[in-house]
């Protein structure tokens, strides 16, 4: 019993000793060939590790992405603004630089006080007094020359947001055989304040009277003031352009030639 014992035992062992050198050699050719061993897996820690990393990393480009998308909006948005502004801007530029002699047929007075058209205050307040400048457009489709009236004036927003509209009325018949209450444009929005001054040759005035002065002013200031995008901001500067009066009046050649030394 002891032999028959020992030999059993003796062919367990080699049994064993078989099957382990087949494990190692597969687990080997495995290896070899770049295979994953199927026994081989991650362990809990590992997985919490690798979650908190790409959480971190996810968060990290979230909050990238959407700065980047908050600096898009806002640029667009004040690109939006600056192009509107500018050509606002060069109209009004254009309105102020063809300014007429005052009298005549089709120029009336320039004056703050007196206004020569029927406009009053239909379209909000006025900012600027009766213009009659020579900035209108010739084309086939319209039998008026290049005179015009313009007025601008401040009207209140459509929205809720508080600012108001600069509002540009234009009168293109000026020999109308009634009331003609001109063609409405707004061009610009988003604004607190507007103003027109008028510079007499010292100082810059609100006020102007061409029939009691017998001129026109030097030069013309035209102001904006633009509203916050952000009400806990302060209010914005004033955005001014002057354009210089170059026609001159037989008042004006006079001061003129009175104010040079003589030779």
């Amino acid at each position: 019993m002891n032999s028959r014992a020992r030999k059993w035992s003796l062919v367990a062992r080699l049994v064993r000793g078989g099957t382990a050198r087949r494990c190692s050699s597969r687990r080997s050719l495995l290896s070899r060939a770049g295979l994953p061993n199927p026994r081989a897996a991650f362990t809990l820690l590992e997985l919490i590790i690798a979650t908190a990393v790409g959480g971190i990393v996810l968060l990290a480009v979230q909050t990238s992405f959407f700065g980047a998308l908050r600096l898009h909006e806002t640029t667009h948005a004040r690109l939006d603004t600056d192009l509107a502004l500018q050509r606002a801007l060069g109209i009004v530029r254009r309105d102020l630089a063809g300014v007429m002699l005052p009298g005549g047929t089709l120029s009336g007075q320039l004056q703050t006080s007196n206004f020569s058209s029927a406009l009053g205050d239909a379209y909000g307040e006025r900012i600027s007094p009766d213009l009659h400048t020579t900035s209108g457009r010739i084309d086939g489709w319209n039998p008026f020359s290049e005179v015009q009236r313009v007025a601008y004036f401040l009207a209140p927003a459509q929205d809720s947001s508080g600012a108001r509209d600069l509002v540009r009325v234009v009168q293109r018949n000026l020999l109308p055989a009634q009331d003609d209450s001109g063609a409405a444009q707004v061009i610009l929005r988003g604004l607190t304040a507007a103003a027109l001054l008028f510079h007499d040759g010292v100082d810059w005035t609100d006020t102007w009277d061409s029939e009691a002065s017998s001129t026109l002013p030097t030069g013309l200031k035209f102001q904006v003031t633009l509203a916050s995008r952000d009400p806990s901001q302060p209010a914005q500067a004033p955005v001014e352009i002057v354009v210089p009066v170059v026609v001159t009046t037989t008042q004006s050649a006079t001061e003129t030639a009175a104010a040079a030394p003589a030779p």
